[in-house]
């Protein structure tokens, strides 16, 4: 079987700032001699409501790994395409802003049953930003683990334009929790948010209400 972190393509690595994330994005920087292929971005996008923890981990991250690392943030625009901004660990809404002006542009809460929020904060912040450096098509890597059936089976459904085909290489290789686990244990850093056997209590997000 062909590694599934070798990267040949327009690949836009998904780095939420948890754990799992983190350890495909390593699996990619090791299958390319601990650097990222010429083929990839990697991207995070902030709510404004991450902890501080998420930050500090995603910016040391970027700083022990030498990898790159395009922080993106909602913001609202007339036109469609220009709602994002890049920001940076420095930069980076602490108190909710990109949220906020969602929920004012919207003029209702995300919910359940209308989970926009991650569709407009994160995917669609993602894509708009790769539109304007000349992406046309390209591979979302997420981090899905083979013990989420759930989130994996979804990826297949959703759509958010013929741009994009989702991926899961962790899913596809078995990684589980225990996996993930065992891998933070032995590194020098850690995401500093509680670890209850293998997963991260406290969401990215703060407002999450999954």
């Amino acid at each position: 079987m062909a590694d599934p972190f070798k990267i040949t393509e327009p690949t836009c690595i998904s780095f939420s700032g948890g754990r799992t994330s983190a350890y495909m994005l390593y699996k990619v920087l090791e299958a390319h001699q601990m650097s990222l292929p010429k083929e990839a971005i990697v991207c995070f996008a902030n709510t404004g409501k991450e902890d501080e923890a998420t930050l500090r981990f995603v910016q040391n991250c970027s700083e022990r790994w030498n990898v790159p690392i395009k922080w993106l943030e909602y913001v609202d625009a007339e036109e469609t395409k220009d709602r994002w901004k890049l920001v940076n660990f420095e930069t980076a809404s602490r108190n909710g802003e990109p949220f906020e002006a969602l929920i004012r542009k919207r003029n209702y809460l995300p919910n359940p049953v209308s989970r926009f929020c991650t569709v407009e904060l994160k995917v669609r912040a993602i894509h708009r930003y790769l539109k304007t450096i000349g992406w046309t098509e390209w591979d979302s890597m997420l981090g899905i683990r083979a013990d989420e059936p759930r989130r994996l089976a979804k990826i297949g459904n959703q759509d958010y334009g013929k741009h994009e085909e989702k991926i899961a290489p962790l899913g596809r290789l078995g990684v589980t929790k225990e996996t993930v686990g065992e891998f933070w244990r032995n590194q020098s850093f850690d995401l500093e948010l509680p670890n209850m056997n293998g997963v991260t209590m406290h969401g990215n997000c703060d407002l999450c209400f999954f």
